[in-house]
């Protein structure tokens, strides 16, 4: 992974090019190559000073902040590592039980030089590093990090994405150099830990486009009617002259007490993904939006399916649907985010003229009952189907689907 750029909760952390450019100005000679394309990357201009440019650490009302010449990436470790591992549980005979694989947090460690002209602005500059790594104030489960795999070329395909992101160690000084030319320059080490243990890349760019629900196919549909003839396998041992014991009796599961039952007009929007669209060794989790549009929303469906066969007319039985999520309800003018990389769903409501309300949402699977976070491991193609009751549904009324691709290194 790139050393050159880190940004955390949407403040620019690290760039070895703004630092790079910043110190040869003020005569600071540096032994340093960053990538030529990083400020194009970023859509910045040309770096000139800290004052001019408005770098994510001036402070009008802190002189001595102009005096701080960037933060210079030298060393990161903790990209490469998967954090995928399993305890084996040893068993009382010979071999052992191998368990179930799972992903701890991952850890990432940065050492940085922190350059500047003098003294105060050395103060200042752990001071803003420290208040910036500490991340946003308005988040409780960590922020989104973003870097580059490689030296960017057009700033998307390189970019890298991390959730749940928070400061774990430092920042500490490890060395300090007073340069007779008055600069001073500070190794600095900190880490962090990401709570979601993947690497996520940019959404996939054929599932980027919206969808207008309301000009959407008209169709008759009776949930009950569709899961019923849904058959479920019936095991074959059973032995029915000596049925087995029973086993005790499991927590009830959830279920959506507004289910509807009897049948209704919904309108169906299908979109379709091709095998050769999706990465073939990476993983791929999907990311749900939806703008209610003037009036509410009431039962909202979204299916997936695998193996379409390059015709997603012919592959929407709701049989073989791998995944599903199903919203009751969603208020006017409101904007919903089912989000596959933090697993985390969010409505925002307009309240009065400026005031926005926010509220997580019940998510229901097929049938009204649990809910799972889909995830397609596999390049075989993808249908989605959205549903919504037409009577329910705004004309301006839209939503999409992007597919973002994961990783456990990089």
């Amino acid at each position: 992974m790139l050393v050159d750029y880190l940004e955390l909760a949407g403040v620019e952390i690290v760039n070895s090019a703004r630092a790079t450019a910043y110190a040869v100005a003020r005569g600071l000679p540096v032994q340093c190559d960053p990538c030529p394309e990083l400020a194009g990357a970023l859509g910045d201009l040309a770096y000139t000073d800290p004052v001019t440019d408005r770098a994510p650490w001036w402070d009008r009302g802190v002189p001595e902040s102009s005096g701080v010449l960037g933060v210079m990436g030298m060393s990161v470790a903790g990209f490469n590592s998967s954090p995928l591992g399993r305890e084996p549980v040893q068993l009382v005979g010979d071999g052992a039980a191998l368990g179930v694989a799972r992903r701890s947090h991952r850890e990432i460690a940065y050492t940085v030089l922190l350059l500047t002209t003098g003294e105060c602005a050395l103060s200042y500059g752990l001071e803003w590093l420290a208040a910036a790594l500490g991340g946003s104030a308005c988040t409780c489960g960590g922020d989104e990090m973003c870097v580059f795999s490689c030296c960017p070329v057009d700033g998307t395909r390189e970019l890298r994405h991390l959730y749940g992101v928070g400061l774990l160690d430092g920042p500490q000084v490890s060395d300090t150099q007073y340069l007779p030319t008055g600069h001073v320059i500070a190794t600095v080490t900190f880490s962090l830990a990401a709570g979601v243990p993947w690497i996520y890349r940019e959404p996939l760019d054929t599932l980027t486009g919206w969808v207008n629900l309301a000009d959407g196919t008209s169709i008759s549909v009776d949930p009950d009617q569709v899961y019923e003839r849904c058959i479920e396998p019936t095991p074959c041992l059973a032995d029915p002259d000596c049925p087995a014991p029973p086993l005790p009796p499991r927590p009830p599961i959830p279920v959506d007490a507004c289910y509807p039952s009897g049948r209704d007009q919904f309108l169906q929007s299908v979109i379709g993904l091709r095998p050769v669209d999706q990465p073939q060794w990476l993983e791929t989790v999907p990311v749900l939006e939806v703008v209610t549009g003037r009036t509410a929303m009431k039962r909202l469906v979204v299916r997936f399916w695998t193996d379409p066969s390059g015709d997603c007319a012919a592959t929407t039985d709701p049989c073989r649907a791998c995944a599903a999520i199903q919203v009751p309800y969603l208020p006017a003018r409101s904007v919903l985010r089912v989000d596959g990389r933090t697993q985390r769903a969010m409505v925002e409501c307009p309240q009065g003229p400026t005031g926005t309300a926010a509220g997580a949402p019940t998510l229901y699977g097929p049938q009204g009952r649990r809910f799972e976070w889909p995830t397609f491991a596999c390049a075989t193609g993808l249908c989605i189907e959205l549903l919504c009751l037409e009577e329910t549904t705004a004309d301006n009324a839209r939503a999409r689907v992007l597919l973002v691709p994961r990783s456990d290194a990089g």
